[in-house]
């Protein structure tokens, strides 16, 4: 067996597989048709914006009768035909594709068709193979991959409106995480970035709640087919994620905010901007103020001077029920409470 590390433009591929020179063994590939529209949009979007994609895996196949050498797909069927597929005009892209929303192939301006042609794929071309090789090759390609934590699997399962709500957001909000290490790169690279987020708008919908992945999973089902409150809703997120970031930026510069201090700090600036739901009546006794934050300079003094006692664990100083409620079972319902009651209060002062 020999391997040949390879690029091949997107034209040169669909002329293959238009003209069967390149073929899926369906012996080892999943049945066709797996991606729904919004994934398949957001793969074809991953091209026209000229981002990477996983290499495809080919095999060189020599047909003694005809002497003729054909190739066949071992690992990417899916990212192909959904290249065929678009090129042959079969669907449109949906609103996941931001620049280019309900367009077929032949709506792409010339400039744009030729790029996404001209698309160099990475490939792994296998020759002089056996059957068993092959499938020893099929099946370490998908043993490395690791298990689906909750938030991949959320991920993978709901292709709909709020799933891609939720992907549009942590375009905006995951170069913040990264940067000043809200979640580490492992954490983003396994959704946890996602995962924050969208307990972020679980405030806005259904108010504080403990931290559920069945909870989540049923607001990814509840709006699966359709979000109409997405722009209510994402306005809520990115406005008040825009005045964290422009006006408490030096508290995340002093100290280390990990995402479950970010949900408190998103939290209170949401409920003080426009309240949420508060079933227990937990908020009640605390009124909302129409805007972030009555006075930023206060404020943002009072947050640092908050967070350098979590830093230094004083439970029996100033802040003793927010350092008590930041150092332990920090997911939980109670605790969540506590740190967004106190976090609202140092707004309003």
């Amino acid at each position: 067996m020999k391997i040949i590390r390879n690029t091949m433009p997107i034209s040169d591929l669909y002329h293959k597989m238009k003209s069967s020179d390149l073929t899926i063994n369906r012996r080892y590939q999943r049945s066709k048709g797996l991606w729904p529209n919004n994934a398949r949009t957001y793969f074809i979007d991953t091209i026209l914006n000229d981002f990477p994609f996983p290499k495809v895996v080919l095999r060189d196949i020599v047909n003694l009768k005809t002497r003729k050498t054909n190739r066949e797909i071992i690992d990417g069927q899916q990212r192909l035909t959904t290249i065929r597929d678009y090129i042959d005009n079969k669907f449109k892209l949906s609103s996941v594709s931001q620049l280019f929303k309900g367009l077929f192939f032949d709506d792409l301006d010339e400039m744009y068709q030729a790029n996404f042609l001209s698309y160099e794929v990475s490939i792994d071309l296998v020759t002089s193979a056996t059957e068993e090789e092959i499938l020893e090759i099929f099946r370490r390609i998908n043993s490395y991959t690791l298990p689906l934590n909750k938030a991949e699997q959320r991920h993978a399962a709901y292709q709909g409106e709020f799933k891609w709500f939720i992907n549009s957001l942590t375009e905006r909000m995951t170069p913040f995480f990264e940067n000043y290490k809200v979640l580490s790169l492992r954490d983003i690279s396994r959704m946890m970035d996602a995962d924050l987020i969208t307990e972020c708008c679980q405030i806005i919908q259904d108010g504080v709640e403990n931290r559920s992945a069945l909870k989540l999973d049923k607001l990814y089902k509840r709006y699966n087919v359709a979000f109409e409150e997405k722009h209510r809703v994402k306005e809520k997120m990115l406005m008040s994620f825009a005045f964290l970031k422009d006006n408490f930026y030096e508290l995340f510069e002093m100290y280390k905010v990990p995402s479950y201090q970010f949900y408190s700090i998103m939290g209170a600036l949401i409920y003080n901007r426009y309240g949420f739901p508060d079933s227990k009546g937990d908020f009640s006794d605390i009124r909302t103020t129409g805007t972030f934050c009555n006075n930023v300079n206060l404020s943002r003094d009072e947050l640092i001077r908050m967070f350098a006692e979590v830093d230094e664990k004083q439970e029996d100083g100033k802040y003793s029920e927010f350092v008590k409620a930041s150092i332990s079972t920090t997911h939980g319902y109670k605790h969540r409470v506590k740190r967004i009651q106190v976090l609202i209060r140092a707004l309003q002062i």
